[in-house]
């Protein structure tokens, strides 16, 4: 099981530094599905060893008030080009929608949408690209999910070791991008409720919160890959495509009964604090597959190079595939 967070309540004295900040998080801590050997990787070595290329879940209309700008973005994170249309345009920043983030150490496709009546030639900024402009009926939301085509390089693998196989069904944890270097993301969030939950911004509270409910989604996983049964669906599992599920907490019932639901329920009471919080900010629950299958996965080795294709829907993570296969060094700046 991974280490959870200290306990204790907003209204208790405040805690100590060190107690505040002591929320160790990596992939590391995640149970593998396979223990025999791994071979050792590097990623990110350079920018241009991580390309993602997003998909628009439909067929523009062609028509509208809303703008669909697909931008090709090097070591820029998806804020900076959302800042970046907004001063373009002079909108605020909220008025700039996307379907989601994407890593900044990367080379990386994605389409943004604003409500401006007018194309835009070019940025005025370094390393991002306009590559197509298409108008559309209503602004681009991170709910109207999308599909992601990779292409990484592995570098420093041992050839004997890579196997394509161990990478075609994993658990779909949630990578390390939403808890920052280090677990940072989830010490804030402790922080935060420590303090007593005082207004911050909506952009940093989100980050909270979707660290926090990350952070109970991985505990369950962590505990149905302990337990084997994490892609194949148990007493009173609720499934979702034909894959058992695992809570994004918030306010409401557990959907699920009988064995899946307790073992659900131990992993909430581990991390009460967090769970409450999740309530307190009034996030309904919802469900996420334990599971997910990488799409059109190619895998091909020269020397000590692995270059790895593959697309996931939204809101999977390439590190959560890629850990089955290599031992994983990424260097994060």
């Amino acid at each position: 099981m991974l280490a959870t967070p200290k306990q204790g309540s907003a209204n208790a004295p405040e805690a100590s530094a060190s107690d505040q900040t002591a929320t160790p998080y990596s992939l590391h801590d995640l149970p593998l599905v396979n223990d025999s050997p791994r071979s050792r990787g590097r990623i990110r070595c350079e920018v241009t060893d991580f390309k993602v290329d997003e998909e628009l879940p439909f067929t523009p209309t062609d028509e509208g008030e809303h703008l669909l700008v697909r931008v090709r973005k090097i070591n820029r994170t998806t804020h900076d080009v959302q800042q970046q249309l907004a001063r373009t345009f002079r909108l605020r920043i909220r008025d700039v929608g996307y379907l989601g983030l994407k890593d900044k150490r990367s080379v990386s496709t994605q389409w943004f949408s604003v409500a401006v009546p007018a194309p835009v030639d070019s940025f005025a900024a370094p390393d991002l690209e306009i590559l197509q402009q298409r108008r559309h009926i209503r602004k681009l939301r991170p709910s109207d999910g999308c599909r992601n085509q990779f292409e990484i390089l592995v570098r420093d693998v041992e050839p004997t070791h890579v196997s394509s196989s161990r990478m075609c069904t994993v658990p779909n944890y949630f990578g390390e991008q939403r808890f920052g270097r280090d677990g940072q993301n989830v010490s804030a969030a402790m922080k935060w409720i420590h303090e007593g939950k005082p207004r911050v911004a909506s952009f940093v509270k989100s980050i909270y919160l979707s660290s926090l409910r990350s952070y109970i989604f991985n505990h369950v996983l962590a505990a149905r890959v302990d337990r084997g049964d994490w892609f194949k669906g148990i007493e009173g599992d609720v499934l979702l495509d034909g894959l058992p599920s695992g809570p994004l907490w918030g306010r409401g019932r557990l959907s699920t009964s009988s064995l899946a639901q307790r073992i659900e329920q131990d992993v909430v009471e581990s991390v009460a604090e967090i769970a409450e919080a999740l309530e307190w900010v009034g996030l309904k629950q919802q469900r996420r597959p334990l599971a997910v299958a990488p799409i059109c996965l190619n895998c091909k080795t020269d020397m000590d190079i692995a270059r790895v294709r593959f697309a996931l829907p939204s809101g999977s993570f390439a590190t959560s595939v890629l850990r089955e296969c290599f031992d994983l060094e990424e260097r994060w700046r």
